[in-house]
């Protein structure tokens, strides 16, 4: 089941249980990053899978986006997603730039540092909740379910699964987002964990159908139960109006010899690699309007 997340509710209801195989869309966003040093490329892979999971967890129109700052305060990750699944997710160019001069046998943990933090807005556009906590863990995941216990008093476990091969590109990714509700008995997010760990149980679960997913989920936490499927997918909302502020950013002098020269300005995204031409004409147009 690709590209998809698997809602449930398990153990009477009292947990809310995501998981999900992100392997394709995981792989179009990590081509597209331009990163080649393993620690870097696999901070980036945690941090969009994390945040595919949480496109569930929106309503409508929202949107949740995470900024993780690293101990060196220019080293950013950025990913986000809204409640259609849509999901991207790059890093700062500063962080791309040190990548390709660090040693690729560094740990995750060491890239993040001991001053890192998160930062969360979620909400609709004019009106946002913003949150941010350290992150103690150095490893993404609990830093996650971290942010949430301590922005909203939710006791959430995330779990993903990066497999990259011998040439350190995304081999196979799959995610796991669990949270407790109301009535929730005490440790019960514990034994999810110890569940799934000590069976390996998500790629089992997501080779399933619904009634064998039900079956199997019954048989470790009872009275679960199937909600829906979800589909995700990278989504970049670029477009060539959004570029026509960096050409009203070059001087007068570097536009008209454009025109002049009948030569068009090149502009590419640096999230989805998209390219946007500008032709001689709208150059002039610019021109004309400054």
């Amino acid at each position: 089941m690709p590209n998809k997340i698997i809602k449930t509710l398990i153990s009477d209801k009292s947990i809310r249980l995501y998981f999900t195989d992100n392997t394709k869309m995981l792989q179009e966003i990590m081509e597209l990053s331009k990163i080649k040093e393993k620690t870097c490329y696999f901070a980036l892979a945690k941090a969009v899978s994390i945040m595919s999971l949480l496109s569930v967890t929106l309503k409508d129109n929202q949107r949740i986006s995470a900024v993780i700052t690293l101990t060196d305060k220019n080293h950013k990750i950025y990913a986000d997603t809204d409640a259609g699944g849509n999901v991207r997710g790059y890093v700062s160019q500063a962080l791309l730039k040190a990548s390709r001069q660090q040693n690729s046998n560094q740990s995750l943990q060491n890239l993040i540092g001991t001053k890192a933090s998160i930062r969360m807005m979620k909400g609709l556009e004019m009106s946002q909740f913003t949150g941010v906590t350290d992150m103690p863990y150095q490893n993404m995941d609990d830093d996650f379910a971290y942010y949430f216990k301590q922005s909203e008093q939710t006791d959430t476990m995330i779990q993903t699964n990066i497999e990259l091969d011998r040439n350190s590109c995304l081999l196979k990714s799959y995610g796991i987002y669990a949270q407790a509700l109301p009535g929730a008995e005490e440790g019960a997010l514990d034994f999810v964990r110890e569940q799934f760990e000590a069976e390996n149980l998500a790629p089992l679960l997501l080779n399933m159908n619904d009634a064998e997913i039900e079956k199997a989920l019954n048989q470790r936490f009872h009275h679960s139960k199937v909600l829906e499927h979800k589909p995700i997918q990278f989504s970049c909302p670029c477009s060539k109006e959004m570029f026509y502020g960096f050409l009203y950013s070059l001087s007068a002098e570097e536009l008209q010899n454009a025109v002049e020269t009948n030569t068009s300005i090149d502009t590419t995204c640096h999230i989805c690699g998209r390219s946007y031409v500008f032709q001689p004409s709208e150059i002039q147009t610019i021109l004309q309007t400054r």
